[in-house]
């Protein structure tokens, strides 16, 4: 459902360093994906073109053989994309509950309490929680979203060992009952190993 078709990458000051070297790949619904690589290697990079944040400087993203640039990147993010940074990206003069009731209408207590937030965090500001409760916020507001794709850069990161776990099956359950194509950028061997497809980002290709 969503493919790179000889997809390329450099920085405009470093044109003659690819980031991403003319990748081929497709990825399905019902799947859960992990990506690795070294620091550096353009893991966060791919995330970003996959999500229509950035334009491949050769090549194209395309979701069910429609291109996103030709559609539009706006209708791509709002309709095709749920994305989960690496710096959260919350709303820092709102609450969680309201932070994740922007993705969508849905029981915004009862999704922050699927990834550990009770009631009473859920309902101060933001900045008042910690940088592991924040990645929690961020991701429940993912799971809101009724898009068909989920990204995620290194979701796990700030979470205690027994918080990641949940939150894998969470984003294994998203795959494989809910149809979802789900891709998660990380450096955690135990995430990747619950993944139905782990992909290793190495001198720009996919392999």
């Amino acid at each position: 459902m969503l493919e790179l078709k000889d997809v390329s990458y450099f920085y405009k000051s470093q044109k003659d360093k690819l980031i991403l070297d003319a990748i081929n790949y497709r990825f399905e619904k019902g799947r859960m994906y992990a990506i690795l690589g070294a620091s550096g290697s353009g893991k966060t990079t791919l995330l970003s073109l996959l999500a229509g944040l950035d334009c491949p400087v050769g090549g194209s993203v395309s979701v069910n053989g429609k291109e996103i640039e030709k559609r539009n990147l706006n209708y791509h993010r709002k309709n095709n994309i749920s994305l989960v940074f690496q710096n959260y990206n919350l709303i820092d003069y709102l609450t969680p509950v309201e932070n994740v009731l922007l993705a969508g209408k849905v029981d915004a207590l009862a999704l922050l309490a699927q990834v550990g937030i009770e009631y009473k965090a859920g309902m101060r500001n933001v900045m008042q929680l910690s940088g592991g409760q924040q990645q929690r916020v961020a991701i429940a507001r993912a799971l809101a979203s009724k898009a068909p794709i989920l990204l995620a850069d290194e979701p796990t990161g700030n979470l205690d060992e027994a918080t990641a776990a949940g939150i894998t099956d969470l984003f294994q359950s998203l795959a494989h009952e809910q149809e979802k194509c789900v891709i998660v950028v990380t450096h955690s061997k135990e995430l990747a190993t619950e993944a139905d497809v782990v992909l290793h980002l190495e001198n720009g290709r996919i392999a």
